[in-house]
C-alpha cells in the first residue's frame, strides 16, 4: 500500500504540468524495469513509465522545446525532494535505444578472499560517490550486492540430536517445519491436485525466539523441543553472493549523465590510476571492466581487424590491376587524409568517436578510394596517350575535377542535417554522421592537390631508377620523357 500510494502521487506530481510536461504517467508497483528490459520484483520496488508530447507539443518550462535533457535534469531534481521526504530512493533515466547493453559504467570486484572483495568495493563506491570529478557526472550508482538481510538459522547439533534417536536429516527436516510447515497430503480438485500443508499459525509466535519451545516429537525421557536438539544463529548476510570465473564477485554500476564531459573510457582510466594506488591494502582481490566500456573495447578491436583487413585486400587488387605496387600507395594514401578530416572535425565539433563513427570511417574509405582511384586510373591513361607526366596530371585533374566535387557535395548535403543536429540531434547516427562528413571533405580536398602529386614523384623515382638501371625496368613504348 504505502509503495502504491507513493507512485500516485509520483504520477500526479509528473503530469501537474499539463500536456507540455508529459502526455502520460502510468504506475507500477512490485516491479521495475532495468537497463537490459528485464523485470526485478519486489514488494517495495515500483516505477514509473512517463511518455513525453510531441515536439510541437513539449513546454518544458524555460528550456528550449527540444531541450529533453534539461528536462530530465529538472524532473531528477524536482521529485527528488518527494522522495527523501518519504524515505525511499528514485531513479529517473531516459529509455536507450537498441538492443540491452548494460549501464555506461560496469566495475566488477573479483577474489578469492570475500572479505577483501567487500573492502575494496566499499572503497570504491566511496571513491566514485566523493571523487569531485566523478560524484555529480555518475547516475544511479549501486552494486549488485542487494540490501543485508537478517537471517534467523536453525543449527543441528548432531549429538543432542542423536541422544533422541535422530539422524541430522530427521532433525533438520523437524525444524524446517517448524517455519515453512509439513506436507501432509494432497485435496484433488476437478482439473488439478491441490498440496495440502500443516503450518503453525504466526499468531502464536510473537518472536522467532519462541519456536525454541514448540514440541517437535514425544520420546520416552518427555517431549522433544526445538530448542532441545538446535541452537540459534542470527547475523547479517548480503543479499545476493554472485561469482565470475569461479570467483567471488560483486559489480558496480552506474550510468553517465546526459552531456557529462566524461566517458565510460576515462571513468575506467580514472579508477584504474586509484586502485593502483590502493591495491597493497586489499590482498586477495582485483577489479575486471566489463559493460559498455568492455563491449565498445570489442567492437573497436573487431573493427580494427576489419578495417586493416579490408585496405590489405584492397591493396592486392589495385595491385593486381595497375601492375605496379607504389600506384596502390598513392591511392590508398587518400584513407589517411580521411583519417586527418575524422580527426580534426572531432576535435572541433566536440562530438563522440562511437563505434559507429568506426562504421563511417570504413564508408568513408569506399568513397575517397574511388575518387582517388578514378583520377590516377585517368592521369594513366592521358600518359599513355603521349601527354607528358605534368600535362597529364593536370588535365586529368581538371576533367575529372567535377564528378570528385558532385559526388561529395551530394554526400555531404544529404548527411549534414544529420550531423549538425536538425532537427534533432541524435548520438547514435549524429556521431556517425559528422565522421562521414568531415572525413569525405577532407579526403576530397587533398585528393584533388596531392594525389596528382603523388603520382608524379612516383613516375618520376621510376624513371631514375631505370636510367639507374636499364635491365631491370623497361618503360613502355608509349611513354615518354617531359
Amino acid at each position: 500500500m504505502l509503495i502504491s500510494r507513493s507512485l500516485k502521487e509520483l504520477s500526479r506530481e509528473i503530469t501537474a504540468g499539463g500536456e507540455g510536461m508529459a502526455a502520460s504517467a502510468v504506475a507500477y508497483a512490485g516491479y521495475y524495469i532495468n537497463d537490459d528490459y528485464q523485470p526485478v520484483w519486489g514488494n517495495h520496488l515500483g516505477h514509473v513509465a512517463v511518455t513525453l508530447p510531441s515536439r510541437k507539443q513539449r513546454h518544458f518550462h524555460d528550456y528550449p522545446v527540444n531541450d529533453v535533457v534539461a528536462h530530465l535534469d529538472w524532473l531528477r531534481e524536482e521529485l527528488a525532494g518527494i522522495a527523501a521526504a518519504q524515505g525511499y530512493a528514485l531513479r529517473v533515466r531516459p529509455e536507450k535505444d537498441g538492443p540491452p547493453e548494460g549501464k555506461d559504467v560496469n566495475i566488477r570486484i573479483l577474489g578469492a578472499n570475500l572479505v577483501s572483495v567487500q573492502k575494496l568495493t566499499a572503497e570504491l563506491l566511496a571513491f566514485l560517490r566523493n571523487d569531485p570529478k566523478l560524484g555529480s557526472d555518475l547516475l544511479d550508482l549501486d552494486s549488485n550486492q542487494g540490501q543485508s538481510s537478517r537471517v534467523f538459522r536453525f543449527r543441528v547439533e548432531p549429538e543432542k540430536a542423536a541422544e533422541y534417536g535422530l539422524t541430522v536429516a530427521q532433525a533438520a527436516a523437524l525444524a524446517a517445519s517448524v517455519i515453512n510447515g509439513r506436507l501432509v497430503g494432497q485435496y484433488r480438485l476437478p482439473d488439478e491436485d491441490v498440496d495440502m500443508k500443516l503450518m503453525i499459525s504466526p499468531t502464536h509466535l510473537e518472536k522467532m525466539e519462541d519456536t525454541l519451545g514448540l514440541v517437535l516429537l514425544e520420546h520416552a525421557s518427555g517431549p522433544v523441543r526445538l530448542g532441545d536438539i538446535c541452537r540459534v544463529e542470527n547475523y547479517l548476510e548480503p543479499g545476493y553472493l554472485n561469482r565470475y570465473q569461479g570467483q567471488r564477485a560483486v559489480t558496480l554500476t552506474a550510468n553517465l549523465r546526459t552531456g557529462s564531459e566524461l566517458s565510460a573510457t576515462s571513468v575506467v582510466e580514472m579508477v584504474r590510476r586509484h586502485y593502483q594506488t590502493i591495491r597493497e591494502g586489499y590482498p586477495g582481490a582485483t577489479i575486471n571492466f566489463s559493460g559498455e566500456f568492455e563491449s565498445t573495447r570489442n567492437s573497436f578491436t573487431s573493427l580494427t581487424y576489419a578495417f586493416l583487413i579490408a585496405l590489405l585486400l584492397i591493396y592486392l587488387i589495385l595491385a593486381t590491376q595497375f601492375q605496379s605496387y607504389l600506384h596502390p600507395l598513392a591511392i590508398l594514401s587518400a584513407v589517411v587524409f580521411s583519417l586527418i578530416g575524422i580527426i580534426f572535425g572531432t576535435m572541433l565539433s566536440r562530438s563522440l568517436f562511437t563505434v559507429n563513427s568506426f562504421i563511417a570511417v570504413v564508408g568513408v574509405t569506399g568513397v575517397v578510394v574511388n575518387d582517388s582511384l578514378v583520377l590516377i586510373e585517368f592521369i594513366n591513361k592521358l600518359y599513355r596517350r603521349g601527354c607528358t607526366r605534368r600535362r597529364a596530371a593536370i588535365e586529368a585533374t581538371h576533367i575529372r575535377l567535377r564528378p570528385i566535387l558532385l559526388t561529395t557535395l551530394t554526400t555531404t548535403l544529404g548527411l549534414l542535417p544529420m550531423a549538425v543536429g536538425f532537427p534533432e540531434y541524435s548520438i547514435i547516427w549524429g556521431t556517425m554522421a559528422m565522421t562521414f562528413v568531415t572525413g569525405l571533405c577532407t579526403a576530397t580536398f587533398l585528393t584533388i592537390f596531392m594525389v596528382p602529386v603523388q603520382w608524379e614523384l612516383i613516375e618520376e623515382m621510376k624513371d631514375k631508377w631505370s636510367r639507374r638501371h636499364p635491365g631491370r625496368h623497361r618503360e613502355p613504348e608509349k611513354y615518354r620523357e617531359e
